[in-house]
């Protein structure tokens, strides 16, 4: 696969709103709605949340569908499988009136309302902010990243006006405030991070896709990885959302194959196929979830568990890692 890196301020769609693939890991291309022609009902686009330790997640998404918005707040224990907190809600026909950020990096305030339920997305000079109000939950989040580099990358699919531009920020270090009726939840100090899945896209109606993150420490060192397959046209794509964090090295990757059997509770394993990555995840939790509304027919089995493997770095130095939690998902959408 040629990779295409993307120059500084380089928009990701045409004047035709046709995709142009590559990837940076610097953050600086550019997405602007205004260039999307057509698609009405076909535009996505979300901003997802997931914030993390060895015991605790919490997960908040704001985005639409064009046909539907969508807020929700889940709050659960990955390592017992517990569902201590989930609301959600949705709204009819939004098209494109929610103005989601058109950066993950700009400052920027994003918020839904909707009844008791209150959730706020800010952003200002890269420093996060996370406020959630439903019934008797409340959350407060802040996030500053650990490391100075991200993966946004551009798919093409088929369809000349089809693409998934997407974002994922690792390793963001969080402080986390959390209480349920009364009751507060305590979030290690240090060892919880956050991932941020900044998604603006035009799908075809069926797909389907595999993804893997971990953000940690590995003795004292920050470690992550963002890893995927089955996203867009691979004939048409000139780089992949594959990347690896260690301390301030950054491993990029080409192709990453994911396989699981038939029972996803069994170990899936993480192939670069070249050497460079290789771990197996032990699930703990499959968080399976199911959207069927109307002919929107979504599943994923999202797979909490730990990870064992290796990589090698540019210099040739294998680093084994084990114990590292994590996820795997494996998600068929009709949408």
């Amino acid at each position: 696969m040629t990779g295409y890196i993307f120059s500084p301020g380089e928009h990701m769609l045409d004047r035709k709103g046709r995709p142009i693939a590559g990837y940076t890991l610097s953050g600086d291309a550019v997405y602007k709605r205004a260039r999307v022609r057509g698609a009405l009902l076909r535009l996505k686009e979300w901003d997802f949340y997931q914030i993390a330790d060895e015991r605790y997640c919490l997960q908040f998404v704001i985005g639409h569908v064009s046909y539907a918005g969508n807020c929700n707040i889940a709050f659960f224990d990955h390592h017992s499988g517990e569902r201590i907190f989930e609301r959600g809600c949705t709204t009819a026909l939004p098209l494109r009136s929610m103005h989601l950020p058109e950066s993950a990096h700009a400052d920027s305030v994003l918020t839904f309302e909707q009844g008791d339920l209150h959730l706020s997305f800010e952003n200002k000079d890269d420093v996060r902010k996370i406020t959630a109000r439903c019934e008797s939950f409340s959350a407060e989040v802040e996030l500053r990243p650990a490391v100075d580099r991200s993966v946004l990358v551009c798919t093409p699919f088929a369809s000349p006006w089809r693409f998934y531009i997407n974002e994922k920020i690792n390793l963001l270090q969080a402080q986390v405030s959390v209480r349920l009726e009364g009751r507060e939840y305590s979030f290690s100090s240090k060892r919880t991070f956050a991932l941020l899945d900044w998604g603006r896209g035009v799908w075809p109606f069926s797909h389907e896709w595999y993804w893997s993150s971990a953000s940690t420490l590995v003795d004292g060192v920050p470690f992550g990885f963002n890893l995927g397959c089955g996203f867009g046209n691979d004939a048409k794509r000139r780089g992949t959302e594959n990347v690896v964090y260690w301390g301030d090295a950054v491993l990029k990757l080409s192709d990453m194959h994911i396989t699981h059997g038939s029972d996803p509770m069994q170990p899936w394993t993480l192939d670069s196929g070249d050497g460079r990555f290789f771990a197996t995840l032990t699930p703990l939790y499959d968080r399976d979830t199911i959207t069927k509304l109307l002919f929107v027919n979504n599943r994923c089995h999202q797979m909490f568990g730990t990870f064992e493997g290796s990589l090698r770095l540019e210099n040739g130095t294998v680093l084994p890692f084990t114990g590292v939690s994590g996820f795997a998902e494996h998600a068929v959408n009709h949408w």
